[in-house]
């Protein structure tokens, strides 16, 4: 309750602010603008050509702050399974940064490198999305790619959801080429998450490559994503995922559940896409 307290705090203001946009800012990628309504905050990509709104790239609830509203987001804590207690997280593509927040926030003991192009998600995630930078906490701006080509450092989790469906400079963050650096990356019992758009023009393809990456492939279906998971092992025999995942949501204290999106896991070779 404290630790709500605190995030319901920094976000306050917002409680006041009337509904519409109340963030519009040109980045050095991306025009963006947070637009509010009743209680909930979205950020949104807004397409220069078409005037077109993408998104909403990153979703909260300002009266309940550490629910994640976005079904990916609570599907990717299921890398959780296989490491329940993780010293060390990375996380590829940031934006509002919910995924980093309810980390940080129900896992004390971990520590979080989140990369993102663009240092200005820094200022939008503290300011809109209540996320804390510390010791614990760092925001790297630099692309996810050259961020682990020049890093040395193992993480226990590594969360990837920095995929466009509206262009493909992203697209050198899904090959065989990317992924075997994910796994110079990984502990030895270590699990990456990635956020898959249907939506993606080479989704098929892309599926195909994360399979042959790794030795163990799930995926939990949704309907605009395939969230996959890809280790050395499996994380438990399949019967006991869901009442792993349970207790993981009761252990810590989370406001969401993670047992329904567990049912929906399916070792990759199975996942009709």
């Amino acid at each position: 309750m404290i630790r709500h307290t605190s995030i319901t705090a920094r976000l306050a203001w917002l409680h006041d602010a009337p509904d519409g946009i109340v963030c519009d800012m040109s980045l050095a990628t991306h025009h963006i603008w947070v637009i509010k309504q009743e209680t909930q905050l979205g950020l949104y990509f807004l397409n220069p050509a078409s005037g077109a709104l993408d998104g909403p790239m990153s979703r909260i609830d300002i009266a309940r702050p550490l629910h994640l509203l976005a079904p990916y987001t609570r599907a990717l804590l299921l890398t959780l399974l296989w490491r329940p207690a993780p010293r060390r997280v990375c996380m590829l593509g940031f934006g509002g940064g919910r995924i980093s927040l309810a980390l940080y926030t129900h896992l004390p003991q971990v520590t979080i490198d989140n990369v993102d192009i663009d240092a200005a998600f820094e200022t939008v995630a503290a300011r809109f999305f209540g996320v804390t930078f510390d010791e614990r906490q760092r925001l790297h701006t630099a692309d996810a790619y050259d961020f682990l080509m020049s890093s040395t450092d193992r993480y226990d989790i590594i969360l990837m959801d920095a995929f466009s469906d509206a262009r493909d400079n992203l697209d050198h963050l899904a090959t065989a080429e990317f992924y075997a650096l994910c796994r110079q990356r990984l502990t030895p019992a270590g699990v990456i998450g990635v956020n898959m758009l249907r939506t993606d023009p080479h989704f098929d393809a892309k599926i195909g490559i994360f399979r042959a990456a790794f030795r163990s492939t799930l995926a939990a279906p949704l309907r605009h994503s395939l969230v996959l998971f890809g280790a050395g092992r499996p994380p438990a025999p399949a019967a006991a995922l869901v009442a792993r995942a349970a207790e993981l949501a009761r252990m810590y204290d989370f406001d969401f559940e993670l047992a329904d999106i567990a049912e929906t896991l399916r070792p990759l070779r199975d996942v009709v896409y």
